[in-house]
This record gives C-alpha cells, structure tokens and sequence, in this order.
C-alpha cells in the first residue's frame, strides 16, 4: 500500500465527507448547543466559543487561586518523582494511574475546569469525556521528534479537544521555555483520508505531521487563506506570569511543543476530550469523583446526566466568566505571543531541518560510552530513544484504533527500570550475546517482522489475559493490557508498510514489537512459542542497532 502525505482541506473538497463524524450530525449538534445556552443564558458562552472556533485556540491565566494551584502542584511533583518514566525527551506519568493527583481538587480546577468542560462540549456539539490524562516534564533541549514536530493528534475522523496547561517545573510560575506553539485558523481543514477500490475509508499517523520544509510551507500557505494580514501567524505561548491553561481542537489545529536549549524546564499537564459517542475509549480510573461533572467526564452517560451535571456546576461557570470579564488580562491575547523577525526565523529553520532524534540519540550515548554499561544497559538506553522514533500506525473510519492507545503509550512511556527488567529477563531466559552474527542479522529485515507479528497476533487470538490488574508494574493497568492484541494488530499493518531502505521505521517498529511480544508472553501466559518470538525480535532488533556507533561501549 502506497503511503503518501495528505493535504489538509476544507471539507467539500474530502473524499469521502461521510465518514467525518463531525460533518454528518451538523442538526444535532445545533440543537445540543441551544440547549447549553438556554441552561447557561444565550451569552454566556458568546465571546470564549466564538474565539475558540475561529482560532482554534483559547488561553486563560489566573483563573486558578494561587495557593489552590500550589497545593497542586506540590502533589503533582511528588507524584512525579516517585512515578515518572524519566524517559530520554521528558518523563510522563498516567494520572489515571495516581490516586492522589485523582483526589487533589486543584488538578480538575485546572485541567477540567466546569467552565473549560462546557465550552469543548459546546464546540463538539455533545456531552463530553476525558479519555486521557497525563503528566509530562520537559528540560530544555534542542531536538525535533516525532512527538514535537508540528503536527495533529489522534482521527481525523472525530474531532478531539485538549486542555493543556503549561508552567516552569517546580513552582507556580508561567512556562518560559518549551512552550505550546500553534497555527491559529488552521482547525478550518480537515486532514484528506485515503478511500480504497472496496470502499473502505483510512489515513494513517504520516498524514497527522509536517516534518520538513515542503509540509511546513504546505500548512502555512494553507493558513495565510484565513489570515486578513500579510505573513504567518505563529502562536508561542512561553514567558508568563503564571500558569498558562490552553483549551485547542487538538485534532484540527496544527501544533507542537517547541523544544529549544534556552529556558526553564516545563511542567504540563494534559486532558482528552471526544464526545461520549464518537469512542470507546475511557480514562480508565476507578477513582470516584467528588461532583457530578466529574464522574460523568471519568465514566461518560446520558446527555440527560451530562446537563444535570452543568447545571450543577453552573455557579462556578458563572463565577469563572465574571472572573474574565472583571479581568481581561486573564484571558491571554495570542498576538502578543506570535513569532516575528528573527524568533520567527528561527523557529520555521528549525521545523523545516526535519526531525533530529537521531542527532541528539548519537550524542548522547557516545557521551555514555565511557561509562561501564552492560551489554543490557545499552540496549535499554537505545530502546528508549527508538520508541520516540517514526511510528505510522492507522487510523479507521470506523475508529476502531481507539483499542490499541493505551498499550501504545504504555509502551513508549516505560521507564528505563522497566525496559531493564523486560530485556534482563529475556536475556536471563535465553542466555546470548547482544551482539549478533551476521547470519542473524537477516531478522532485522521487514519480511521477519511482518511473520513474527502475524503468529504473535495468531497466540494472542487464542488467549485471554492471565494477569490480574494489581500485579501490573508501573503505569500500566488492565486496560492497557487489554489493548496489546489490537495494538499487535495493527503493528502488523505498519510492518507491511515497510521498506527496506527506511532504517529508521523498522528500528522503531521492531522496538515496539519486542517489548509488546515480551509483555504479551508474560501477561497472556504464550507459553514457549510465544517466548521464541521474543527471543527472535530481540535478537533482531539487537542486530539492526549493532552496526551504529552510538551503541557501543
């Protein structure tokens, strides 16, 4: 199947508009927001939506009380430190997974604020849930990846927002480095899909990034039709007082996290936000909620249940725009933030050189070269590096991808310990040298990938989880388990996909699969078919990394 970059579009020019959730139910969602403004009063929301549709983006600060949000954040830096991956681009960690972030009233005050929640399910034209929430830190670094080139997130066929709020790590003040960077009016187009000879309606992750010069000017070109004044318009909000909270159609307007050596390091958090009808995707936490919103943003309902709930919330909805409307300067005007001149030379430099991962991975461990590292240690150390490679999974008109997320970001974000104890394990089970011959090296080729995939998928089809959710290490949970299958599943899509020539995706795909086989063994109880897998993808993810410098001692 031929891959190749889509255009973003205005939506009489896609190829198949029908299977576009958010353009077929147009009537619907009309009359779900009349119902919000008779709940809320027909001006309640008028300035914030309006500004929210046609930008794409809307930030507040100050709306949070300082000490509510420090006591916050003191919560979140001790979760942090204690259970962060501490992984090679930022450490993360699953909120859903931590019970006191879950319980501390200033982390929904600032992520799932009533008044963030009712304006995304105003502008999704339907009650609303959190799909995922996490915790990220960010140091200063100059590197352009795959998760921080300018980009989309999630379907183009659901629309997904995000709120995203951004501060300097360790203390209540604004972000002044590694700021969220996006394109106003870009969340106008929608991103082309691929229709087949049978029908069938797809895109895929290439489709969701503009990675090099060509796609960068692509994008900007596509905005400058909406922008009534000459040049791009480059929204980075970075050097601010206080925290920055960010509501954006994620899925729509493009964006990215600009990561740069200069500034202070960044501490973020990050909430999902569909429809209750458009997935089957959950937060996953069975932590009980202390306000009807809440519960039903955690557990979704009835549109019946997902009003009630407002209209619980409404004095504090009210409370928030009285707040905005008494202080002006807590809603952030983006054009105060855009880049000009030189900062904006930079900054298209920069996106345009393409992503540089492999730069920072070959420096970074030829300055750990010195150090007296096992054989594992090494591997482990470029594990990390390789699963924020390039990874093109696809996307389904029917959404049916929604099944493998979590195991997805589970495998991205493990921690270096728990990568160290999956391949120590293997390496303990089949004693042997990480350093293959080169008559093994041949299993590092696509074809081996795409068969080793196919029988993993074949075991797990005939298998049911083995392990209960409480003897789970790190951020994983049930749910995550639950989505390896369907993540080996289309892991095998993407390895058929593959060239030979594309180095860098099959490392990186043949780095999901080892540790996805090596869990799946464990969880599923494969038994030694499902063992010898893992051991052949070890030993061939081992010789694709052998011959590059950075992975010797």
């Amino acid at each position: 199947m031929a891959l190749r970059h889509t255009p973003l579009v205005p939506s009489d020019r896609l190829a198949s508009p029908s299977s576009y959730r958010q353009l077929s139910r147009q009537a619907e969602d009309a009359r779900f927001r009349a119902t919000l403004d008779n709940l809320l009063g027909t001006q309640a929301l008028g300035s914030l939506s309006r500004a929210l549709a046609r930008e794409g983006a809307v930030s507040t600060t100050g709306l949070v009380p300082a000490d509510q949000f420090d006591d916050f954040r003191q919560t979140y830096d001790a979760e942090m430190r204690a259970g962060g991956s501490r992984g090679t681009l930022h450490s993360y960690l699953n909120i859903a997974s931590s019970i006191p972030l879950l319980r501390n009233p200033g982390l929904w005050d600032t992520v799932a604020h009533p008044l963030f929640a009712v304006l995304i399910a105003y502008a999704l034209g339907g009650p609303i849930k959190i799909i995922d929430m996490r915790a990220k830190d960010t140091y200063p670094v100059d590197v352009v990846a795959r998760d921080n080139t300018l980009h989309l997130d999630n379907s183009p066929f659901i629309d997904e927002y995000k709120v995203v709020v951004t501060w300097s790590l360790g203390s209540t003040k604004g972000p002044s480095g590694q700021g969220l960077t996006y394109l106003p009016r870009t969340n106008r187009l929608f991103r082309q899909c691929f229709v087949e000879a049978d029908g069938s309606v797809w895109s895929d992750e290439d489709a969701c990034i503009f990675p090099f010069e060509s796609r960068v000017n692509e994008v900007l070109a596509a905005q400058a039709k909406f922008l009534e004044t000459p040049g791009p318009l480059v929204v980075h909000l970075t050097d601010l007082e206080t925290p920055c909270h960010t509501i954006f159609a994620a899925s729509r307007l493009v964006h990215h996290r600009y990561r740069t050596s200069t500034g202070a390091a960044r501490s973020a958090v990050m909430a999902s936000f569909h429809r209750t009808d458009d997935s089957e995707e959950q937060l996953g936490s069975k932590e009980t909620s202390s306000t009807p919103l809440k519960q039903f943003l955690v557990a979704g309902g009835s549109q019946e249940q997902f009003l009630s709930a407002v209209h619980y919330e409404k004095p504090a909805i009210e409370a928030a725009l009285d707040q905005l409307s008494a202080r002006p300067d807590f809603l952030i005007d983006p054009w105060r933030h855009r880049l000009t001149g030189k900062s904006f030379t930079q900054w298209h430099s920069r996106q345009c050189a393409g992503v540089t991962l492999n730069n920072l991975r070959t420096r970074q461990m030829s300055q750990n070269a010195t150090a007296r590292t096992s054989p594992v240690g090494r591997l482990v150390q470029r594990l990390q590096y390789d699963l924020q490679g390039p990874l093109n999974m696809p996307f389904f008109a029917d959404m049916k991808e929604t099944r493998r997320k979590r195991a997805r970001i589970w495998l991205r974000e493990m921690s270096p310990e728990d990568i160290h104890e999956v391949i120590e394990a293997e390496c303990i089970a089949s004693p042997q040298d990480l350093a293959p011959t080169e008559k093994e090296a041949v299993n590092g080729c696509t074809s081996a990938l795409r068969s080793l995939l196919l029988c993993l998928g074949r075991l797990l089809a005939q298998s049911a989880p083995a392990a209960e959710a409480n003897t789970i290490p790190g951020p994983a949970d049930s749910w995550a388990v639950r989505s390896l299958p369907p993540f080996i599943r289309d892991l095998t899509v993407t390895a058929s996909w593959l060239d030979e020539g594309d180095k860098d995706s099959l490392t990186t795909a043949m780095a999901f699969a080892l540790l996805a086989s090596a869990l799946s063994s464990r969880w599923f109880s494969l038994g030694d078919e499902g063992h010898q897998i893992t051991e052949r993808l070890l030993r061939g993810y081992a010789a694709l990394v052998n011959d590059t410098a950075d992975t010797h001692s």
